[in-house]
């Protein structure tokens, strides 16, 4: 499925900070067409990498302009090409354990395939197909258009997207990154085949295209492989389009609208650099120091101290042309003028004051960090070749950026500061409730890992797990505990989430900002969690900060007081996301699926509980429901990455021996009686989008059925499986469509969903329980099923590639009691599922006259 590219929310480190290992370097060949491709070996895992970058995006589309064709294309890319029928793109892919994805952004579209290295000539030559062939079938076409409209009615109901939306609307006057990616819908309702095909046929050309490979191949091969396919494409005109340039902004600007939701969105946007500006290096670090972190400037004044945001931050957005830096913020209504002005004051400060060079060199840290971090994944790698190559002409561009940051100066950093910062040259954007918030200011203005675990125990009955992998160096670091909304009553609800807030807020010698400030000065990251089950502490770091993260981690763990003060605070916050967790059509559904599924379970209630419970609990409840789960034996610890064993250990011992061992027995909770009968809620929103989602009863993670069920959830899920296929591709019903499965140490739930508008809710029901009826009866074909079974394992290997999501997974199956080394099996299990495992699944648990059905009507 496509989506507009997140490039339009973040700066221009995440395009380009992952850069090339040391190990193999990447190569570059040009054809004489054109066509340009970049190879890297890199052998780590059985992955191959194909990132595709086409040099048209909605800021090129000319007398096209405002109608989204970029993106539809994108979308009809993947309906037919000359060889391959509609369906067939993602089936082939998803047979061979593939996976395909696509994005349209104001410079540039990208699609990118991952595959297992043995079939990488196969997806190689869809990458050929849908960049050379395309059929623009009519049909296809006509539902295509459909199914986007259904995503503009989403961008509408969406306030994050409205806001970006209006903010960037707003922010330019003349150059083409004030229209929306997706288009305007009466100008996208007017395209026709024939302007796709004049549009693909003058764009899609040799000379505007770069693929970037990456993973486990030979890179002579792969040059070869790739000549002999777009080698001989025809050249393009080479016409370099000139682009509109943007006028100076000379007044500020301010824009509201009126959405049905709690709270308020607020940006605040200043003109900012192109890519290739000198004053790019600064204007990036002066984002981090004001809105990236626990212990940003925005974040100490605005948030914690002053309590008038529940979240800010700062991006600083650099395409090929200049770009916007922007501060983003979520808080209630009544703050919203405070805020702007509370705002203002911070960057008044750093104008004048500037920054200290504590909070320089932490940025910088953090970016070299960053820098690191992101070489783990191959998909990484090859999008960030590719848009280097793109924007800048230049593989070593990451290099030389981070060489860059290192040499900023605290004088430039107030220079870009005063620079650009200009009040009177903002733009403000708010979308709320009322609309009208500012009036006043208006008026006045594949393969399985080869990687080790060793467990050891400590005499504390502590069980540690620890990893060695070389390959980047960084070390990551996964303390778990048993807890969770499981362990949670009607009464305390919530209680688990606020628990795990509150370990980052104080310890025995560190109040919060001097944690922030810890951990942020040494690029690490740190980050408490609860979930259904469990909760915990993760933390990852630079090798050479290994013992500061584990003695921090010890610290939180065993340390912390739960200051009354903080509790005030993170209740506050915690009542207001409870209160605007609704903003959302589907986690509006899920957490009403949830209720009408469980009624006596803890599964039944939201991990942020609700307002009434949240209000209720004190300090000491929160402090007795950690004692109640602070015990060695009812704790996991994880750690992996670029470490020494041996040393390791030491430093387990030195920081966790002393985590008490209270031998306990978390409280079991009571059994979910059957569903006997259908359980269905209609309630009406004001929104564009109708939600349809249909719930079953599940198992337990120890469940013999559990891989079987999850073949069964990832056929009924998947693009080419029957929801998605019979809702979205063949009828154009719906934008969103798909199924998922959630199972726990108790029995949990599977549910599809579907994304539609309020005319066509009937429909959707029908087609969903007559799909489900067809696929019990008869099940699936040994086709389906492989190619369930190949998708499932490439999404497992992708999933292990970093070290922190490979420990995290092993910690939770060794804390549950499957053992650490469960991973190993994973394949081995979902190969031993067959046809009838899938029937028999399929017969007992999709209870189509025993589930839950939840349907929110839209306008």
């Amino acid at each position: 499925m496509s989506k507009i590219t997140k490039t339009i929310l973040i700066s221009v480190l995440a395009f380009f900070i992952s850069g090339s290992t040391a190990a193999h370097a990447q190569d570059i060949k040009t054809f004489d067409n054109g066509f340009r491709v970049i190879v890297k070996e890199d052998h780590r895992n059985p992955l191959v990498v194909f990132s595709a970058l086409i040099e048209v995006g909605s800021a090129y589309e000319g007398k096209y302009a405002g109608s989204g064709i970029s993106h539809l294309i994108e979308h009809m890319l993947f309906k037919g090409t000359k060889k391959y029928g509609p369906g067939d793109i993602e089936n082939i892919l998803h047979t061979y354990g593939g996976r395909i994805n696509a994005f349209t952004s104001y410079d540039y579209t990208g699609f990118r395939i991952v595959i297992l290295k043995e079939h990488k000539d196969i997806a190689l030559d869809i990458l050929k197909e849908i960049l050379t062939s395309p059929s623009f079938n009519a049909k296809e076409l006509e539902k295509e258009m459909q199914v986007i409209e259904r995503e503009m009615d989403l961008n509408k109901d969406d306030p994050s997207r409205r806001l970006s939306r209006i903010t960037f609307s707003s922010a330019y006057s003349r150059h083409p990154y004030r229209l929306p990616v997706i288009g305007y819908k009466d100008n996208f309702k007017r395209l026709k085949r024939d302007d796709l095909l004049e549009f693909f046929r003058s764009k899609y050309t040799p000379e505007k295209i770069i693929i970037a490979i990456v993973g486990d191949i030979d890179k002579e091969d792969v040059f070869d492989s790739v000549e002999r396919l777009f080698g001989e494409m025809p050249r393009g005109n080479n016409i370099i389009p000139a682009l509109p340039a943007e006028p100076d902004q000379i007044a500020q600007k301010i824009i509201e609208e009126k959405l049905d939701i709690d709270g308020a969105y607020l940006n605040i946007a200043f003109r900012s650099t192109g890519l290739l500006d000198k004053d790019l290096y600064a204007f990036d670090l002066l984002s981090f120091i004001l809105g990236d972190g626990e212990d940003s400037i925005l974040n100490k004044e605005l948030r914690i101290e002053k309590e008038l945001v529940l979240s800010i931050s700062a991006y600083n957005y650099t395409p090929r042309y200049p770009g916007l830096f922007v501060i983003s913020s979520v808080l209630k209504e009544e703050n919203v003028k405070s805020a702007v002005d509370g705002i203002i004051q911070e960057l008044e400060n750093v104008k004048e004051k500037g920054v200290t060079g504590e909070d320089l060199q932490k940025a910088k840290n953090n970016f070299v960090a960053w820098y690191i971090y992101q070489k783990e994944t191959i998909e990484s790698q090859a999008s960030d070749l590719a848009t280097a190559e793109l924007l800048t002409g230049d593989l070593d561009f990451s290099d030389k950026y981070i060489e860059k940051i290192k040499g900023v100066s605290l004088k430039e950093i107030q220079g870009v500061a005063k620079k650009y910062l200009d009040r009177d040259a903002m733009t403000v954007a708010v979308v709320s409730k009322s609309g009208d918030l500012l009036k006043s200011n208006k008026e006045t203005a594949a393969q399985e890992l080869k990687r080790g675990i060793k467990k050891i125990t400590l005499p504390n009955k502590l069980t540690i797990l620890i990893s060695r992998d070389a390959s980047i160096p960084i070390v990551s670091i996964s303390l778990l505990f048993k807890g969770g909304v499981r362990a949670e009553t009607k009464e305390n609800n919530g209680i688990a989430k606020l628990t795990s807030l509150m370990l980052m807020d104080s310890t025995d010698t560190m109040r919060r900002e001097e944690i922030a400030r810890f951990y942020e000065s040494k690029g690490m990251s740190v980050s408490a969690y609860s979930g259904n089950n469990s909760m915990g502490i993760l933390a990852k770091c630079l090798v050479e900060h290994t013992e500061d993260a584990l003695g921090l981690v010890s610290r939180l763990c065993m340390k912390s007081i739960f200051p009354e003060n903080e509790l005030e605070r993170e209740r506050r916050e915690l009542i207001s996301a409870i209160e605007m967790q609704d903003n959302s059509v589907f986690n509006h559904g899920h957490r009403l699926l949830k209720e009408t599924i469980f009624k006596t379970h803890p599964y039944r209630f939201q991990g942020i509980g609700t307002v009434e419970s949240v209000k209720k609990l004190t300090r000491q409840d929160v402090m007795s429901f950690y004692e109640n789960i602070l015990s060695a034996d009812n704790a996991v610890l994880g750690i992996a990455g670029d470490l020494d064993i041996a040393e390791t250990e030491n430093l387990v011992k030195k920081y966790f021996s002393d985590l008490p061992l209270k031998k306990l027995e978390l409280p079991v909770p009571e059994k979910e009686p059957p569903i006997n009968k259908l359980r269905d809620l209609s309630i009406e929103r004001d929104k564009e989008q109708s939600l349809v989602m249909i719930g079953f009863q599940g198992i337990d993670i120890y469940d013999r059925d559990r891989y079987a069920l999850e073949v069964m959830a990832n056929m009924l899920s998947s693009e080419s499986g029957i929801i998605f296929k019979s809702i979205r591709e063949k009828s154009g019903l719906s934008y969103a469509a798909g199924a998922f499965h959630v199972p726990g140490i108790d029995p949990g739930y599977i549910a599809t969903y579907t994304l539609t508008s309020r005319e066509n809710i009937e429909k959707v029901k029908t087609i969903i329980f007559k799909e489900l009826r067809s696929f019990i009866k008869k099940g699936s074909s040994s086709e389906e099923l492989q190619k369930a079974k190949n998708h499932l394992k490439a999404m497992r290997q992708m999933e292990l590639q970093t070290s922190s999501g490979f420990m995290f997974m092993s910690g939770l199956d060794e804390l549950y009691g499957l053992g650490y080394e469960n991973y190993k099996d994973y394949e081995k299990n979902i190969d031993s599922v067959t046809g009838e495992d899938i029937k028999r699944v399929a017969a007992k648990f999709l209870t189509l006259d025993r589930c839950a059905i939840v349907i929110l009507e839209g306008k």
